[in-house]
């Protein structure tokens, strides 16, 4: 039981960290002003468990649409920013709670309040990035396998979850303890709570994180794959009769021999197929675990669309399996708009039940498992990354199912359309996946690097004084990072503030304003080749470099 709840904790609190936390943070913090930020927390972390846990199986038994209580907790919060612009509709809102049969004292101690409510409301629009502990979580609530050691996971995650929420709530109520200004600023708290409640409603933060990159990827993976979280899970909820274990940490850049793969079952409302395909009709297929509310799985899913549309004429059938992670995401409407809206021109189709999620002894969202002509799982990547390996492993298997097929250029490693043949791979710089460097020592820390000498073709070295972290690297005074590339199409993410300066090949510097994202290095329509030069700004983190 310890480690269930040590695992649910401290997985909540990762997932508090990542950049999917940050659309609720505004709201948070608008409607704690003047109100208790631990019953607005309070309120949140028993709505979230609740539906998390009893959500789905609540309205099937009622049979209310699965969206109902998202709406009903964006309706509320909607009213929640009115009342603060038009005092009457707030008084609608209080009047509950003066109807309340308590002492005048205690009602006294009530008005204005309603953190708690409110707090409800957010746990029901509440939608914090997967993981196995939350897919742990929402497949024993769906399935109705709910027992001692899921409600302790589902509530030590919602508990650490809400730790930075918590902050927000109690900034909130700082500025609610200045009387005179939070009565100025009312109805400007209200609007923002408005503007933002619209914004969750239709989605619109999506882009934002999707172009965020993942900071807590890394710290999650580690902990996830780690033998107290396995270990801890597998006491959690329902589990399938299918294995594959021994290859979900397998090296993804290398074809392994999985077992057979499991039968699809359960899976209803096909979307782009005219005849539900499976796994052991031959031919080499991409089976992708997704929820079209998962920002991990969006991103994803630009990377699977792409590898779909460009070798689909060479053999290649990928199956998007549905499993909702949260109830609304049940709805077929939502699917088939969620669909059109990315561009998905794969078959998809709906696993509510979880039936083939089972028979995969899947966890994650996103998970792909590709599967050769004979049936068999070759490759198991469980979450972001590695889309370079898995279309080099595509394309092995295709040539394998077909020797005479002619492929096109590969696509991965950079946005080009149709890529450069023999551009750089994909290159992460931070400690946890740096792959094209042979420099000594090249660990989490500060180091001098010196003057190495110059990277080989696809290899990059540091120059000076750096400060390595997992997922990313940054110089304390006036160090360079050294490329030796070809491609088209060069980009680099980066963070934080400053600029990044680029000596070219041919002796010509360019300099780039940082902003939080990527930066178009070099983009023409012939091939750059030989070393960059890249200085940046002290602070500025460099993450990775993508090619095409």
């Amino acid at each position: 039981m310890i480690s269930v709840i040590l695992v649910g904790f401290i997985g909540g609190v990762i997932t508090a960290l990542s950049p999917c936390i940050l659309p609720v943070l505004p709201v948070v913090l608008g409607v704690s002003v003047g109100r208790k930020p631990s019953h607005v927390v309070a309120g949140l972390v028993v709505s979230f468990a609740a539906i998390a846990l009893l959500g789905t199986l609540l309205l099937s038994a009622l049979h209310l649409p699965q969206s109902v209580l998202r709406w009903a907790g964006v309706v509320l919060l909607a009213w929640v920013g009115l009342g603060m612009i038009f005092p009457p509709v707030g008084e609608v809102l209080q009047k509950p709670f003066d109807a309340l049969p308590r002492p005048t004292a205690l009602q006294e101690k009530t008005r204005g309040k309603g953190g708690f409510l409110i707090g409800l409301a957010l746990g029901a629009v509440y939608v914090p990035c997967a993981g196995p502990v939350l897919a742990a979580v929402t497949v024993a609530g769906s399935t109705g396998q709910i027992g001692w050691n899921t409600v302790v996971l589902t509530v030590a995650f919602a508990i650490g979850s809400a730790l930075p929420l918590f902050v927000f709530a109690l900034a909130g109520n700082k500025i609610g303890d200045k009387v005179d200004a939070v009565q100025s600023h009312r109805k400007a708290i209200g609007v923002l709570i408005l503007v933002f409640t619209v914004a969750l409603a239709l989605d619109a933060p999506a882009a934002i994180q999707r172009a965020l990159p993942n900071w807590t990827s890394s710290l999650s993976n580690r902990f996830e794959n780690s033998d107290l979280a396995n270990d801890a899970l597998s006491k959690v909820g329902p589990t399938g009769s299918g294995s594959l274990q021994s290859c979900r940490r397998a090296d993804p850049a290398q074809l392994q021999d999985c077992g057979p793969a499991p039968e699809f079952a359960g899976l209803t409302n096909w979307i782009n197929a005219d005849q539900p395909p499976s796994p052991q009709d031959g031919g080499v297929m991409l089976v992708d675990f997704w929820a079209y509310a998962c920002i991990n799985c969006q991103r994803a899913g630009e990377h699977i669309t792409k590898l779909y549309d460009t070798y689909r004429d060479s053999g290649l059938t990928v199956v998007g399996v549905h499993s909702p992670e949260y109830a609304f995401e049940h709805d077929l409407d939502n699917v088939r708009n969620a669909v059109e809206k990315e561009g998905i021109h794969y078959p998809v189709a709906q696993d509510n039940d979880f039936a083939t999620w089972r028979n995969f002894n899947n966890r994650y969202w996103p998970a792909r498992y590709l599967v050769d002509k004979h049936g068999n799982v070759r490759q198991i990547v469980e979450g972001e990354g590695s889309y370079a390996e898995t279309e080099k492993l595509v394309r092995e298997l295709l040539i394998d199912a077909n020797p005479d097929v002619d492929l096109p250029e590969p696509v991965e490693g950079g946005e080009a359309a149709g890529g450069t043949k023999g551009r750089n791979p994909e290159t992460y710089l931070g400690t946890a996946r740096a792959e094209y460097t042979k420099q000594p020592g090249y660990t989490d820390g500060e180091h001098d690097f010196g003057e190495p000498a110059a990277p080989e073709r696809g290899m990059f070295t540091l120059n000076g004084m750096w400060i390595l972290e997992e997922e990313s690297v940054q110089t304390t005074s006036g160090g360079h990072l050294d490329i030796n590339v070809f491609a088209k199409w060069v980009q680099l993410v980066v963070s934080g503030e400053g600029e990044i300066e680029v000596e070219y090949p041919d002796g010509a510097i360019k300099s780039f304003p940082v902003t939080d994202g990527t930066l178009d290095l070099v983009k023409g329509d012939t091939p750059t080749e030989g070393v960059l030069r890249i200085r940046p700004t002290a602070g500025v983190k460099l993450y990775s470099l993508t090619f095409g």
